[in-house]
């Protein structure tokens, strides 16, 4: 993981809701010059993330719900090979984390992998 996407995950860790700062941190570190303008509210807006994740991580699979003591949210975003869980005082929070997780374990945004050999 880079430093700059472990410091983005710390701050999101942190974070405990909206953040206009923090959005735009999210828009240059992860979309960078394909960021949409303006920026979107991703740590305020549910389909602000989840466009966020159609554009970085296509083709994953995201849930939300309650943590285990149903207070916080929770979200899960996975692929066929991995998963990812985040919990946080907001859904969008929770997103987000999860995102970075994703993001930082495949090294870049908008991973694709390449076909596997023999076909599907």
């Amino acid at each position: 993981m880079t430093d700059e996407l472990e410091d983005l995950l710390k701050r999101l860790a942190a974070a405990t809701g909206a953040d206009a700062g923090l959005d735009r941190l999210i828009a240059a570190r992860l979309e960078g010059s394909d960021a949409p303008d303006p920026v979107p509210d991703y740590t305020a807006s549910v389909d602000s993330c989840l466009g966020l994740i159609g554009r970085v991580l296509p083709g994953w699979h995201w849930h939300v719900g309650f943590g285990p003591r149903g207070i916080f949210p929770y979200a899960t975003l996975q692929d066929s090979e991995d998963l990812f869980e985040a919990l946080a005082p907001t859904v969008p929070l929770a997103l987000l984390q999860a995102v970075m997780q994703a993001v930082s374990a495949r090294g870049r945004p908008s991973h694709r992998r390449p076909p596997k050999p023999g076909g599907n």
